[in-house]
């Protein structure tokens, strides 16, 4: 993969998993991670703060697109099954090596934030395969 479709790749999946993000962490799941998440502990944060969130999801995309690029996924279907994998995979390992060290999330937390992530992730891939299966070259 070029250093262009890479870009393109990166910048189509970020822009897309720091929406759908939004939409799921923020919104529509929002009860459940104050509940089972850090702010249930006393420790969440009072004020987010965006730009560790956008670099941690760009750090994402360029994951998913090298990994899309390396399966030669170049539809959204194929692209939401690599992305999906992905990110339910990278979230689960990295929920359950934290619940294994920290008292900050319910038993349950790993699980269903690697379920999120595996929507986030996979919509992400599936904008990202679509994007470079359409670029020249694909």
């Amino acid at each position: 993969m070029g250093t262009k479709k890479l870009v393109t790749g990166i910048v189509a999946g970020w822009i897309t998993m720091f929406v759908v993000g939004y939409l799921i962490f923020d919104i529509i799941m929002a009860g459940f991670y104050a509940n089972n998440a850090a702010a249930a502990f006393g420790v969440g944060r009072d004020t987010i703060l965006w730009l560790p969130i956008a670099l941690g999801i760009a750090s994402l995309s360029i994951l998913v697109t090298v990994c899309i690029g390396w399966s030669g996924a170049n539809n959204a279907a194929a692209g939401f099954k690599v992305g999906g994998l992905v990110g339910f995979l990278v979230w689960l390992g990295i929920g359950l090596i934290d619940n294994g060290y920290n008292t900050v999330s319910t038993t349950i937390f790993p699980l269903v934030d690697a379920s999120m992530e595996m929507i986030r992730t996979g919509i992400g891939g599936a904008v990202i395969a679509s994007v470079l299966g359409k670029s020249k070259g694909a």
